[in-house]
């Protein structure tokens, strides 16, 4: 004869029965018998029981002829029952592995123990941890469970005997588990808790527990029902409504936080505090405007109150695209010299644009009435950065980082799992597992994360968990593939009622050729005028402190496999490599750290053997080598090398051959001048941050 019986009702219950029975077969204390009964569910509820019970001979399933209700399929599984101590659990909820060990152990504390119950965890209806434990007393009677029914029906385990003298009430309109318990405890002194959240409670929205104000009725009903006098009925229905305000409002913020978390309320967070930054720069120079712009004597004219709106309205648009060409509003977790630089360049271009436009319509002197859009930038880049501030913290509070599964199959993890933990604020490894775990357990796992990641794996494993993720809502990473990016960047083309990706390599067009070659063309010029002093300065140097040639010179290959010599200041001694001992000249290193070192490539753009932007320039050699290993390498030849790259800001000097491979595919197959103007942007981060780890320096 089993010490424990566990009663089990089960009513449409397929989607989290499996998950229950699990966490009772994982029970440490093994001297148990499981009863499931069917409460005539209308789903496929009966056949998981049926196939639960070839799982273990301990499960038994029954099957009431007729919908009883909670209360009588539990009195009939009490009466079945054949240990000495009852459990309950319900079909949506779980048991920690240790439930009944725990609870088992007061006995031998007190020895003369009737009536355990226990603390809660809470999770939500799909699965996802809330931050709450429910603590309960070391002991609790009648008159104190009248004012606060802590006692979770899944929590508790009672003497047989004692259920079948006090089966719970079957009728409707009550909390029949609490009033059961209250009937117990007229007969026994007190019932003894265990301090510790041995039950996962499922809080389910739907459940009569879920709906607070029906809840509340019913307990004013439970207390009818019990023989609670009027008078005592309005104190014990304060002191409920008290507690339940105190213990269950901290739950229902972080469920809230939780729900908040994810992916929907995440963009429209990012939405309004965007659409408040907006509103914030438009007000600054709408102020401005009206005090200093808004006269006939400057402007020209007058406007309606239609022109005012179009011109606010075209002063947010403006913000707003420049804005997202320089990730002024992605600045969650970018680096804090990335969101000073994004900020600077949207507010100096928005506000330039906008007074070349003022001077034009007013047809003023160039430079007669700019302070005051000097200020509006001034205060708008200080709103900026402080708006960062803001938006950073609240996200941190309400978005902590997700909680990842790493689904894998036979590769070595450690790689990704030491950038996951580099990302520690945006990323947090709960679980790993492999594809020998079986679908059914992975699945289960996903159901219990915020996110997915999936490593290397067969594609027909990598396409399933995708859709299951997706089934589910749930984010899921993907570590892409030369395929994944061609359909990335692949064209729709409908055929009647068929579609069909189109894809092509042509690499740029020639309009985009066009555009990109007269942006290089201006944006070298600038440079070698504006910084001419510069590279006589260090021109100089290196032939005072060094002697010899000022260049180095390597052969590197760039659009359609030609070659070219790539130019840059010398920085290492002659005759010397950067694998010899002490290899640089005097301030050598610096010149290499700080890019300087580079400057004369942009000789390389104006000549056409570079762009601006592009992929790196591999020397022809070190490029043979990497082809054999990665044939695919060649496709980043379609365009240009480049001075600054996609790859070289986002993965920079560190990243693989394979990786960099990937991101310059990327930029090729989804080239925009935009994506051109993100990377300069981006750059002059990169310049700022030490670069010891160059993979093809000079000689």
């Amino acid at each position: 004869m089993p010490k424990i019986s566990i009663i089990t009702p089960a009513y449409n219950c397929e989607k989290y029965l499996e998950e229950a029975v699990n966490s009772v077969l994982a029970q440490t204390w093994e001297d148990w018998e499981l009863l499931i009964i069917d409460d005539c569910s209308k789903d496929k509820t009966y056949f998981c029981m049926q196939r639960l019970a070839k799982k273990d001979k301990r499960i038994r399933i029954f099957q009431n002829p007729q919908n009883s209700g909670a209360a009588a399929t539990r009195n009939y599984g009490i009466r079945q029952a054949e240990g000495e101590w009852v459990a309950f659990l319900d079909s949506d909820d779980l048991w920690r592995e240790d439930k009944l060990e725990k609870q088992m152990k007061v006995l031998q504390k007190q020895p003369d123990a009737a009536f355990l119950f226990a603390g809660s965890a809470f999770i939500e209806d799909d699965g996802m941890t809330i931050a709450h434990v429910l603590h309960v007393p070391e002991k609790i009677g009648r008159r104190k469970l009248l004012g606060q029914n802590v006692i979770s029906c899944s929590s508790v385990l009672i003497r047989r005997e004692l259920m079948l003298k006090f089966p719970m009430p079957e009728e409707d309109g009550i909390h029949e588990d609490f009033a059961t318990w209250l009937a117990i405890l007229e007969k026994v002194p007190c019932a003894y808790g265990v301090d510790e959240p041995l039950l996962i409670y499922r809080r389910a929205l739907a459940s009569k527990s879920g709906q607070k104000g029906k809840s509340a009725h019913m307990n004013w009903q439970t207390y009818i029902k019990v023989g609670v006098p009027t008078s005592q009925r309005i104190f014990y229905m304060a002191s409920y409504t008290f507690h339940g305000l105190s213990k269950y409002s901290m739950l229902w913020w972080r469920s809230y936080r939780l729900m908040m978390r994810k992916e929907r309320f995440k963009k429209l967070f990012l939405m309004v505090m965007t659409a408040i930054l907006l509103a914030s720069w438009t007000y600054v120079f709408a102020h401005v405007w009206f005090q200093n712009y808004n006269f006939k004597r400057i402007i020209g004219r007058r406007y309606s109150f239609w022109g005012y709106v179009a011109l606010f309205v075209l002063y947010a648009a403006l913000n707003l695209l420049i804005g997202k060409t320089f990730s002024a509003f992605r600045v969650i977790h970018q680096q804090y010299m990335e969101v000073i630089l994004s900020h600077a360049y949207t507010v100096i271009l928005v506000n330039a644009a906008t007074y070349i436009e003022l001077a034009l319509i007013g047809r003023w002197k160039f430079m007669m009435h700019a302070t005051p859009m000097f200020w509006v930038t001034g205060i708008n880049f200080t709103i900026g950065l402080w708006w960062s501030v803001i938006v950073r913290w609240l996200y941190a509070n309400i978005y902590p980082a997700h909680e990842v599964l790493l689904i894998y199959d036979k590769q070595n993890t450690a790689p990704l799992e030491q950038e996951l933990n580099k990302q520690g604020e945006r990323y947090h490894l709960k679980t790993k597992l492999s594809l020998k775990e079986g679908r059914e357990a992975l699945k289960r796992e996903i159901l219990k994360h915020e996110s997915v990641m999936l490593g290397d794996m067969p594609e027909e494993e990598r396409s399933f968990y995708i859709r299951y993720c997706y089934e589910q809502k749930k984010r899921c990473y993907c570590q892409t593939s030369m395929s994944d990016i061609l359909l990335m960047s692949s064209e729709k083309i409908s055929l009647s009622d068929m579609t069909l990706q189109l894809f092509r390599n042509c690499g740029l067009t020639v309009e985009q050729r066009v555009a990109k070659r007269v942006f290089d063309i201006l944006f070298s010029v600038i440079v070698l005028v504006v910084l001419s002093w510069l590279y006589l300065l260090i021109a100089l140097y290196i032939k005072i402190v060094d002697g010899g040639s000022i260049f180095t010179k390597r052969e590197c290959l760039t659009r359609n496999g030609e070659h070219f010599q790539q130019l840059k200041f010398r920085t290492i001694k002659i005759g010397k490599t950067i694998e010899d001992p002490a290899p640089w000249i005097r301030g050598g290193y610096f010149l290499m750290a700080s890019h300087l070192d580079e400057l004369p490539q942009f000789f390389n753009v104006l000549r056409g053997d570079m762009a601006v932007v592009g992929p790196y320039p591999e020397l022809v050699e070190s490029a043979e080598r990497i082809t054999d290993r990665l044939p695919e390498f060649s496709y980043r030849l379609a365009v240009k090398a480049g001075l600054t790259g996609y790859a070289k800001v986002h993965g920079k000097y560190s990243s693989s051959k394979k990786n960099q491979l990937k991101m310059d595919f990327y930029y090729i197959q989804n080239y925009s001048f935009a994506m051109d103007l993100s990377v300069i942007a981006a750059t002059l981060k990169v310049l700022l941050e030490p670069s010891g780890k160059k993979k093809c320096k000079n000689g």
